[in-house]
């Protein structure tokens, strides 16, 4: 007998006899009473993250602002440079243009530090809106006799029965119309 053969043979023993072991384990667990929850429809249109989409925005907005005063201004200085080339010495005009690129890297190192604290501030947020749907789904679960709730991405078919999104929806926009969220720091 080949070693091939030797070891398929092994292999097979082995899975069969954690076949017996799993069925000889299934045998004491209770039956799945399973629920379907679209659980990316309840973060893209509850009540609450639909007002912290709206804060978010009103402080992108804001961040907006002071982006573009810095783009107005940057540009100004660009154009004086450039302007006044002829005026400086080769060694001035390499400094001024080493300062102006300083200043373009601090602005963009600002942008990129308002995205930063607006994605931690929406991650604040969004963190407090899957907060309250746990004890909602909980609660729901229990009334029901689920003993399962699965996310539909995970589902291929369900029946529609099962599916408990409308009545999650509703009890998180009941508890919780809005979020506080942090203010970008």
């Amino acid at each position: 007998m080949g070693r091939r053969s030797l070891f398929s043979l092994f292999a097979l023993a082995l899975l069969a006899s954690g076949l017996n072991a799993s069925i000889a384990y299934g045998e004491g667990l209770p039956r799945a009473v399973v629920g379907v929850l679209d659980f990316a429809h309840i973060m893209r249109s509850s009540d609450a993250a639909k007002d912290v989409r709206r804060q978010i925005d009103e402080y992108r907005k804001g961040f907006r602002v002071e982006i573009q005063a810095d783009e107005v201004r940057l540009r100004k200085v660009e154009a004086d440079l450039k302007r006044h080339r002829g005026d400086f010495s080769e060694e001035t005009y390499q400094a001024k243009r080493q300062e102006f690129r300083t200043q373009v890297q601090a602005a963009q190192r600002r942008g990129q530090g308002h995205k930063r604290q607006l994605d931690r501030a929406a991650k604040a947020a969004i963190a407090k809106i899957q907060g309250a749907v746990i004890p909602i789904v909980q609660k729901l679960t229990a009334a029901k006799g689920f003993n399962i709730i699965v996310d539909n991405n995970q589902v291929l078919f369900a029946d529609r029965a099962l599916d408990v999104t409308g009545e999650v929806m509703e009890e998180l926009n009941r508890v919780m119309g809005t979020v506080d969220v942090p203010q970008p720091k």
